[in-house]
């Protein structure tokens, strides 16, 4: 397997002076929620939601072992004098808040840190941190999160009776989530498991793993799409067939909700489990142009949110108040786009602008198209983190809808203009692909 490009050696921030910028290039990541108020249970409904406080504008440090240990917050506070009430001062140094998680002596004490992982992310977007970098720094914390409680876990049941890997499926696996998302995980247990002797032990570990990120604040998956589910806890030769299955005989409904699978980071166990699982995934996808029609196909459901005129387009809600998903149709046409030329091209990337990468050195991209392409998806991005540090700031939980009312003028025909380039994207991935004789 290629080096994993979020080694964290790579992540540490630059130290640029307050109030200038500091927005650095070249990675890419994954989110935390806030404890409590993102994590929903088994039934879908949500968890503890007490609004969030607001932290004063500073530097702000990690627990120290004592504090972290107990499962208490810092002891350090400061009063705010425009509202009188009790903040405390969290840490905007990412290195210290790895360093905390990696040390953690139980679940709830990593669910202590991993509680001020919402205010991280407003902490650098405010500091000026571009949509790549801080979804970078947050996948780490993610990961580290997981191999964690991974960790607590085997110490209590004891080692694994076969080897496995613990793998994560979507924008995790990507490096590219942010606050607000659930959680995407299974398992692929070596061949040598057997469900009468190991069945009971991997159920557990699994059970105490996704229990324990929801205690961390990411949310259960909604789809069941987690190790805790015997579904996506199986040998390797199971996941073979599984895919095998999706690739050769797709199902334009199946592939829409098992997209994500083909998205997979082993965090934690067995890396050449999944290395065997993705060398033969790729095999099948750069051969099969059926497969190839049917997940273009699928990736032509989510348009970019542009109305018929080429105006933005604007949602009514639930809440009756129009907005715009800036996940659903922005973020996702361009990831799903190419995941699709990267499984066509068999290629391993993961990240979409890795993937992105690809297609420009193989030619599917011009220089010029790769350019636009990037900077859109990097536009959308950042704006979407922007609104979800403007929904932390003021309490509420981060979600991926943002109002007209919260863009300028500048703001919207920046993302009008990037809209229409991931519409012309797909637009030439259906021609590639013949996509239209699959809908």
């Amino acid at each position: 397997m290629d080096a994993d490009p979020r080694d964290p050696r790579g992540l540490r921030l630059s130290r640029s002076p307050p109030g200038r910028s500091s927005r650095r290039r070249g990675v890419r990541g994954r989110r935390p929620a806030s404890r409590g108020r993102l994590a929903t249970t088994r039934s879908g409904r949500s968890g503890p939601s007490g609004r969030l406080s607001r932290p004063p504008p500073a530097v702000l440090r990690p627990t120290t072992k004592v504090e972290a240990q107990s499962a208490a917050p810092p002891a350090t506070v400061v009063k705010r004098a425009q509202t009188g009430s009790l903040v405390v001062m969290h840490a905007a140094d990412v290195e210290g808040f790895r360093a905390q998680a990696e040390q953690a002596p139980s679940p709830e004490a990593l669910a202590s840190i991993a509680g001020q992982f919402p205010r991280l992310l407003e902490h650098l977007v405010e500091r000026g941190e571009s949509a790549r970098s801080i979804g970078a720094l947050l996948s780490s914390l993610g990961e580290t999160t997981t191999r964690r409680l991974l960790v607590l876990a085997e110490d209590d049941l004891g080692r694994p009776p076969v080897a496995y890997a613990f793998i994560v499926a979507g924008s995790l696996a990507r490096g590219e989530q942010i606050a607000g998302s659930d959680q995407d995980n299974g398992m692929i247990l070596d061949d040598a498991y057997d469900p009468d002797r190991h069945g009971v032990y991997f159920s557990r570990l699994a059970e105490r793993v996704c229990d324990g990120l929801a205690e961390c604040g990411y949310a259960y998956c909604p789809g069941d799409i987690m190790a805790s589910n015997p579904r996506w806890r199986q040998p390797l030769s199971v996941w073979l067939t599984r895919f095998g299955r999706w690739i050769d005989r797709p199902d334009p409904s199946a592939l829409m909700h098992s997209s994500i699978f083909f998205d997979l980071h082993c965090v934690s166990g067995q890396q050449s489990l999944l290395q065997r699982l993705r060398a033969e995934i790729l095999s099948r996808t750069r051969k099969n142009r059926r497969f190839q029609g049917h997940l273009a196909a699928s990736a032509l459901q989510f348009q970019p949110a542009l109305a018929w005129h080429g105006g933005l387009r604007f949602r009514r809600g639930k809440d009756r108040q129009r907005s715009l998903d800036l996940k659903k149709f922005g973020v996702t046409p361009v990831v799903d786009l190419a995941r699709v030329h990267a499984l066509a091209g068999g290629h391993a990337a993961v990240g979409t602008r890795d993937r992105l990468g690809r297609m420009r050195e193989e030619g599917t991209l011009s220089v010029d198209q790769f350019d636009h392409l990037g900077e859109a998806f990097e536009t959308i991005s950042q704006l979407r983190v922007e609104h979800q540090a403007r929904r932390i700031r003021s309490g509420d939980p981060p979600d991926y809808l943002v109002r007209r009312s919260e863009l300028s003028t500048r703001q919207q025909r920046r993302l009008r203009s990037s809209l229409r380039v991931v519409r012309d994207a797909q637009k030439r991935m259906s021609r590639r692909f013949g996509s239209e004789l699959f809908q």
